[in-house]
């Protein structure tokens, strides 16, 4: 996955995240459109979009990775959809129903939140599809910096056997990198998927 553009130092999260933000805002909107489209694809090729699982996704800001037509696939398919909502205090995200009975307020760092009656615990979730803004072979994942999907998935680094839900990332190809520097809080995800294609995490 060697890339062509300069690395920054290895431990350096600061300047990783200003590259990788740099190439993903560089992508053009076609560019951006038919790879949100593709990803749709690939999550259908391989079966997870399955009618009755609980899905949550994200609203995307800036530019990261439309999520949009994976979440309307998802509602099609009969897959029950959530958003999360960050919390006022600690860093603990909850995870609020996205249907037609959704009313929109504004949260958080201006990001637009559902509301909703019908909340989903982080546990009971089967997929989570998680935005970062750069991933590497391990599929070790660099995030915005709030630590916020790193608190709220944190149960899931003690599990060997039952595993749900299961992290996807999704994202462009120019997010990919070889190495990443990564805290042992750092959270690693199960499955990425791009344009390109599907990548899991190495055993």
């Amino acid at each position: 996955m060697t890339s062509a553009h300069p690395s920054p130092p290895l431990g350096d999260k600061l300047r990783w995240r200003k590259e990788l933000r740099q190439r993903r805002a560089g992508l053009h909107p076609p560019q951006r459109h038919a790879a949100a489209k593709q990803i749709v694809a690939w999550a259908r090729s391989a079966g997870l979009l399955r009618r009755g699982r609980r899905l949550a996704a994200y609203v995307p800001t800036g530019s990261e990775c439309s999520s949009w037509p994976l979440i309307l696939a998802a509602q099609h398919h009969g897959c029950r959809v959530y958003l999360p909502v960050v919390p006022r205090r600690g860093r603990k995200l909850s995870f609020v129903r996205f249907d037609e009975h959704a009313v929109w307020q504004l949260g958080a760092y201006g990001i637009p939140e559902p509301r909703h009656v019908e909340h989903c615990s982080a546990r009971a979730l089967d997929i989570v599809f998680v935005p970062f803004v750069g991933i590497d072979t391990a599929l070790r994942r660099l995030g915005q910096g709030g630590g916020y999907y790193d608190t709220t998935f944190h149960f899931r680094r003690g599990r060997k056997h039952w595993r749900r839900p299961l992290l996807v990332g999704i994202g462009f190809d120019c997010q990919r990198v070889d190495v990443l520097p990564a805290d042992r809080w750092d959270l690693a995800l199960d499955l990425l998927i791009t344009e390109s294609g599907i990548y899991r995490r190495p055993v």
